[in-house]
Formats: structure tokens, C-alpha cells, sequence
């Protein structure tokens, strides 16, 4: 499970730090793709299982395989280097607008990682009006 955030920086070979308690489970593989506005990295099994719901969508024609396609074209695969980094894909840096400063953050089964200024945004006063309402909700 990835939960926590940590801020780190990107290297001009678009290499990031992983934070340790993330490394053991993307050590042999781990896959990235671009999601909403970060770059998500999952686990070899968690990976599997994402790939699993969108070929199930396909089967069921929810999807097209064209867009099955397009998906599964989307995903690179990352492996950890001795000093606990990896290498995020060049283009999805530049697509997302990337600098040298990012987050690093936990969401239960991948990880994002963001451009700062971008996850700053993300976490603005509303999503803290959500917050406060879902903790209520949730009787924490």
C-alpha cells in the first residue's frame, strides 16, 4: 500500500528519488502512464490489474480497441536504479509540464507524482471543504 507525500527533486535525465517505503514494490518493475494531470506508477501486480479492467472493458465493448490501444501504448515500464530512483518518460514530463520540483504522493495502490505547482492546485481550499465532510462522513 503507497500512502503519504514527499517532495523530491527531478534530475535533468527526468530521474526521481522514490521514497523507501515505496521502493520494495516496484524494485523488479513498475509501470507509469500519464492520469489526470501527474504521472501514475504502479506496482508489477498492481499494474496487472489496471490492464486487467481495461481489457474487461474492451470485452464488455465499453471501450473500443482502438482506445484499448491507445491505453496500453500510453504505459512504459520503470525500473528502480541503485539509488532508488527511476526514470520518468521524457514526453509525459514535457506533456505535463514538469520542473525540478515534484510530489511524490501515496493514493493505496500506485503512486502520482506530480508537478509541485500543479499538486498545490489540486489541493486547494475546496479540497479541504471535501476533506473535512468526508472525515465527518466517514466517522474518523
Amino acid at each position: 500500500m503507497f500512502v503519504g507525500q514527499h517532495e523530491h527533486s527531478l534530475d535533468r535525465k527526468g530521474r526521481v528519488v522514490l521514497p523507501a517505503p515505496f521502493r520494495a514494490s516496484v524494485a523488479d518493475r513498475g509501470y507509469v502512464t500519464r492520469l489526470d494531470q501527474c504521472i501514475g506508477l504502479w506496482s508489477h501486480d498492481g499494474f496487472a490489474s489496471v490492464a486487467d479492467r481495461w481489457k474487461a472493458e474492451l470485452e464488455a465493448g465499453n471501450i473500443s480497441l482502438r482506445v484499448f490501444r491507445k491505453l496500453m501504448n500510453s504505459v512504459s515500464d520503470v525500473k528502480l536504479d541503485a539509488a532508488g530512483r527511476v526514470t520518468l518518460p521524457r514526453e509525459l514530463l514535457d506533456e505535463l509540464g514538469f520542473d525540478s520540483q515534484v510530489v511524490v504522493s501515496g493514493l493505496y495502490d500506485r503512486v502520482e507524482i506530480w508537478p509541485i505547482e500543479k499538486y498545490q492546485d489540486d489541493q486547494d481550499d475546496e479540497a479541504g471543504d471535501e476533506l473535512a465532510a468526508a472525515i465527518t462522513r466517514l466517522g474518523l
